[in-house]
C-alpha cells in the first residue's frame, strides 16, 4: 500500500525544485540582433477612386452582425464614414477602390481592413463583408 502525500507537501517540493533549477542554470545573455541591411517596406495604401454621391448614398444606413454588433455608415461631405458604438468609437472614412469595394482610412484606423458591399441586381444594398486581421465579418443591412 502506498503512503498518502499531502498536496501542500507535493506543491512545496515542486516549488523548491523549480527554484533550485532556476538558480543553478547558466545566466542568459542578451543576443545582439543583426542590423537590418534594408529598411522595412512602408505600408502602401490602395489607390482610391472618387464615386458619385448618388452611389455613396445607397450605402448609408445601419448594419447588424452577430452578437448585436452594429455599424452605422453615414455620408458626410461626399465621403462615406463607418462607426460602431462599441468597437469603433471614432468614425473611420471608407475609401472606394471600386463601386462596391472600400478600405478603411484614418489616423487611428485599423490597417488592412477591406470592405465589400453586397449589392443586389436592382441596386439595393443587403449588407457588407469586412476582411480584418481577425477574419471575415459579415453584417446585414437593417435600415
Amino acid at each position: 500500500m502506498l503512503p498518502k502525500l499531502h498536496p501542500a507537501v507535493f506543491l512545496g517540493a515542486v516549488i523548491v525544485l523549480c527554484t533550485a533549477w532556476l538558480w543553478a542554470r547558466p545566466p542568459v545573455t542578451a543576443v545582439a540582433m543583426p542590423a537590418r541591411s534594408t529598411p522595412r517596406p512602408a505600408l502602401v495604401q490602395p489607390a482610391s477612386i472618387k464615386l458619385d454621391t448618388a452611389i455613396l448614398e445607397r450605402y448609408a444606413g445601419t448594419y447588424e452582425g452577430r452578437g448585436g454588433f452594429t455599424v452605422d455608415v453615414t455620408l458626410k461631405d461626399g465621403k462615406l464614414f463607418a462607426q460602431s458604438p462599441g468597437a469603433l468609437p471614432v468614425p473611420f472614412e471608407l475609401r472606394a477602390t471600386s463601386e462596391t469595394k472600400f478600405f478603411v482610412q484614418g489616423p487611428s484606423a485599423p490597417i488592412g481592413v477591406d470592405i465589400e458591399f453586397d449589392v443586389a441586381r436592382d441596386g439595393t444594398v443587403r449588407g457588407f463583408a469586412a476582411s480584418t486581421e481577425y477574419g471575415l465579418i459579415e453584417v446585414k443591412r437593417v435600415r
